[in-house]
């Protein structure tokens, strides 16, 4: 882990100076395109980086997703026109495309996914998805539910309530159809119910949104570079 930390602060310039290239590129074709969008990027975090590593038997040359730039947009249809723009910008690389609109995760996770090779050769990650669905992704499904209360009233109440029901009762069937042990395995892996997240404070009161299982160090490189150091 620490070797990884080292490998990644060693080349931590040329690294942001490439998602910043990518997020500049993108917001400017995004304009173009007159798709309203929020561009950003980021080297991900040491934890989420090593985690795959380990798991997959990977240098951290070998990673696709090192770096992840979001597109954030006001509707589904913005979604799919963006993967477009970005599809005619960078080569896909095949088998790396997720769509989680179509068919969301259990915990109503919904984003596009597609993998890309930039310019210089380095594959990087790219998340599309609607401001809705970003509250979700980031604060979870009471997030979601409370996202919609508070909206402008477009959606029903009765709908709201039925997408509840809805989701109450996918825990209930499994509950039905599994034993005790493989009920709580589903509600901790798939169905994401425990946050993948950590969310810890600074002393200036920031909060910072970690990957569950990040370490200290993780925590003071969110706040600086300098305090990691």
């Amino acid at each position: 882990f620490y070797d990884l930390v080292r490998q990644i602060n060693d080349r931590k310039t040329e690294r942001e100076e490439f998602v910043q290239q990518i997020v500049d590129e993108v917001a400017s074709h995004m304009k173009n395109a007159d798709i309203e969008a929020e561009v950003y990027g980021r080297v991900k975090h040491f934890f989420s980086i090593y985690k795959k590593m380990v798991n997959q038997d990977k240098t951290v040359d070998q990673v696709y997703d090192l770096f992840a730039v979001r597109i954030i947009v006001d509707t589904v249809k913005d979604c799919y026109a963006a993967l477009g723009v970005i599809h005619e910008m960078y080569t896909p690389i095949p088998g790396r495309f997720k769509d989680y609109i179509a068919m969301p995760k259990a915990n109503m996770y919904q984003s596009l996914h597609t993998t890309l090779m930039g310019p210089s050769g380095q594959p990087f990650e790219i998340q599309i998805r609607t401001k809705e669905m970003h509250k979700t992704a980031e604060y979870g499904i009471a997030a979601h539910w409370k996202y919609k209360e508070s909206g402008d009233g477009k959606k029903n109440i009765a709908v709201q309530e039925e997408e509840k029901l809805s989701w109450l009762r996918q825990i209930l069937e499994w509950q039905q159809n599994t034993d005790n042990r493989e009920f709580l395995s589903l509600l901790k892996g798939g169905l994401d119910l425990f946050a993948e997240d950590v969310y810890c404070f600074t002393p200036n009161g920031d909060v910072k949104n970690l990957p569950n299982g990040s370490t200290p160090i993780d925590f003071a490189y969110a706040i600086h570079s300098a305090v990691g150091n």
